[in-house]
């Protein structure tokens, strides 16, 4: 598999883009990032999932996995900026609110520029995903977005004749979902080829587990472990440095025995789709291909789960195989020396997170110079709090000895522990080092992206204008230093 060369980049997800009229999204800010990022030396840009949010508007909970989230769409390029304040979008908006006025201004779009555009090829490039997508979602709203175990019998068990009877009727509804896709896949593609040309590469995500109420698990049930179109298990994690009570996702499990009859088709697919979109592809709770946490269906805590036995290297010898794109593992947790074992195997890079690195008094994996070159290291992913969040906490045993540890009077303010944090990672072997945008803006706890176990209040933050490229120097100094940058 081909590797990661060594160099720097930043984390910052499309909603955290700047945009006057609400989330984040491909629009010129992106544009602009990216001129930041090649100024600072950067050579990676790392988002989330692109994924339509099922639940709480979490990139992680997704109704596909191969649409990009509709939200995403730069509005500028097919509404005037008059068009958009009379439907009310701003970033003051309530998200509920936010999520129906935008809902209403791709109505418009589709009004504005239905047959205008020649999508023939995109449909047949998308033909694996793009029609049953469109289909499940207009199905959903005329079953008042109901989940779809609960749908009368011939649309839940995708009898052909309801199914063909409901695209003739409503044959234009379904026909809008594709465009958007289309324009959502030619405004990405514009800003990949812009990165890419940049010398910079794109670091997506991809969840392990997908929704029970997805198209995915609608299109083929056989590939979950189900029972009357409801999960026998649920997916999780054991307690841990997170959440006490564990996590319980409530993800179905797969049926990896039927999934080996038809050649892992839908991890295959999955993964074509995510190369269309990025070069570099993290594949979010690694760990599950050794073993994953299962839980009973009825179970309201993660605690009363037990490990099974995953599909290892079976379905990562054919994912390696035959799809072209760069893997990381997000490796974080209970690592076994089967994870490790299954890693080295492939040569698969896993994460380092310098906020793991002095819990404790003594040597640990997370400490730079225990870094092995093939990793990739941060101070904290989207799922740890900032840097800054984490010292204004004031565990000062902690502090010290990340003190300590970087060679600083213990008297230093945390600005300089968070510079000094960033410096170290740059001077690691990692071959890769990834900083948040919020770290390198050195914000505080309100800026976290998420809390891993609390279902409210996450994925909201945005910064409020581009990055300062005052910045710039300082980063692309230290690439240039420590042989990040060509």
């Amino acid at each position: 598999m081909e590797k990661i060369d060594r160099k720097s980049g930043v984390l910052l997800h499309i909603t955290s883009l700047p945009n006057e009229f609400g989330w984040g999204c491909f629009s010129a800010s992106a544009f602009r990032f990216i001129d930041f990022l090649k100024s600072g030396g950067f050579g990676i840009w790392q988002v989330l999932p692109f994924s339509e949010c099922l639940y709480e508007n979490s990139p992680y909970s997704a109704i596909s996995s191969f649409a990009i989230n509709p939200y995403f769409l730069d509005l500028s390029e097919f509404l005037s900026r008059d068009e958009m304040i009379e439907l009310g979008l701003n970033s003051n908006s309530s998200m509920f609110d936010y999520n129906q006025k935008f809902d209403r201004a791709l109505e418009l779009v589709c009004e504005k520029y239905r047959g205008e555009y020649d999508i023939k090829d995109f449909e047949k490039k998308s033909k694996y995903w793009l029609e049953n997508y469109a289909l499940f979602k207009v199905i959903k709203k005329h079953n008042k977005f109901k989940p779809w175990y609960e749908w009368e019998d011939g649309f839940k068990n995708r009898v052909k004749s309801t199914l063909d009877e409901f695209k003739a009727k409503h044959k234009s509804e379904i026909d809008d979902i594709k465009l958007i896709q289309f324009l959502l896949d030619k405004q990405w593609q514009k800003i990949k080829t812009y990165a890419n040309l940049s010398g910079i590469e794109i670091f997506g995500d991809l969840p392990f587990y997908t929704e029970l109420d997805s198209v995915d698990v609608w299109e083929n049930p056989k590939n979950w472990m189900l029972e009357n179109g409801k999960p026998k298990q649920k997916a999780g994690v054991p307690p841990d440095y997170f959440n006490v009570e564990g996590q319980l996702w409530g993800y179905p499990i797969y049926n990896f025995s039927a999934m080996a009859k038809n050649g892992y088709d839908f991890w295959l697919k999955r993964i074509k789709r995510q190369s269309e979109l990025y070069d570099i592809l993290r594949i979010d709770h690694f760990n599950a291909f050794s073993r994953f946490w299962s839980v009973p269906a009825a179970s309201k805590t993660a605690k009363s789960g037990k490990w099974v036995k995953g599909v290892g290297g079976t379905l990562l010898k054919l994912i390696t195989s035959k799809c072209k794109i760069k893997l990381v593992a997000e490796d974080l947790g209970i690592v076994t020396d089967e994870v490790i074992e299954l890693k080295n195997k492939f040569e698969i890079p896993g994460l380092k997170t310098l906020v793991f690195a002095f819990d404790y008094v003594g040597d640990n994996v997370y400490q730079p110079h225990n870094y092995e070159k093939n990793c990739v290291a941060y101070i904290g992913t989207h799922d740890n709090d900032t840097m800054m969040g984490m010292l204004n906490e004031g565990n000062w045993d902690k502090i010290n000895r990340f003190k300590r540890y970087l060679g600083m009077p213990l008297q230093e303010g945390n600005d300089r522990v968070i510079e000094n944090s960033m410096l170290a990672l740059y001077r690691s072997s990692a071959n890769v080092v990834i900083l948040t945008a919020q770290d390198i803006l050195h914000l505080g706890s309100e800026a976290r992206m998420n809390v891993p176990g609390n279902m409210y209040g996450n994925w909201t933050w945005q910064l409020g204008h581009d990055m300062d490229t005052s910045l710039c120097e300082k980063f692309r100094d230290w690439s240039s230093l420590y042989g990040r940058i060509k």
